[in-house]
């Protein structure tokens, strides 16, 4: 059996996505069987977004597992009522080391530490994020005040609370004087918001690939 079969099979999700030139979609949907030459799936869904392409249309098929993310590279064969047909994959790669991509997306971060002495907010932003962690930039190492710390990570359609353990304070020379690059691993998050901070990774993605291809048109 194909190495991909088996990854299809321990997904943890799947994802179809179509690029056109005026935007991506990302549908989901599950593995049903592999067929002579071809992958069914159930009907790809994306909220009301139809998924209605002609025959022969390009489609990535992201697969997450505990080991990775994949990259299926197939053509869409048949759509049905409940099912869709893709070709077997003319290409297959990993695109990650581990599930969850990093990107640079900036998301206002509410930094709570709580001592035995003294409680202090701190308002921020992310310098970087996955769903396993980020980086932020402080005007002091808090690593002094202790190793675990509370986020509030407050995008725009959600906010995300969670434990955090301080990984790494890096002191940087900036405009503004002596900062603090501060790594985190989130420790206390739930699969749920997880998958949420790796859809709005993705799509930031997708928004910094429309914004290269319009620059160069």
């Amino acid at each position: 059996m194909n190495e991909y079969i088996q990854n299809i099979k321990e997904a943890k999700k799947i994802e179809i996505v179509v690029r056109e030139l005026s935007c991506t979609t990302r549908f989901q949907c599950s593995f049903i069987k592999k067929q002579d030459d071809s992958l069914i799936f159930t009907k790809p869904l994306c909220g009301s977004r139809e998924f209605d392409y002609p025959k022969g249309q390009p489609l990535e098929i992201y697969v997450y597992t505990p080991n990775g993310v994949f990259r299926l590279k197939c053509r869409l064969l048949e759509c049905m009522s409940e099912t869709c047909a893709v070709s077997t994959p003319f290409e297959t790669n990993k695109i990650q080391r581990r599930e969850f991509i990093r990107v640079k997306l900036k998301v206002k971060t509410i930094v709570t530490i709580e001592t035995p002495t003294f409680s202090k907010k701190i308002t921020t932003g992310t310098k970087d994020i996955s769903a396993k962690g980020m980086k932020i930039l402080l005007d002091e190492d808090i690593s002094k005040y202790t190793n675990k710390i509370e986020l509030s990570i407050l995008f725009p359609e959600n906010i995300i609370k969670t434990l955090a353990r301080i990984i790494k304070v890096i002191p940087t020379k900036t405009q503004d004087g002596l900062r603090f690059v501060t790594s985190l691993m989130f420790i206390t998050i739930s699969g749920k918001d997880m998958d949420f901070i790796v859809k709005k990774c993705f799509e930031f993605q997708a928004a910094q690939r429309r914004k290269m291809l319009d620059e160069k048109n």
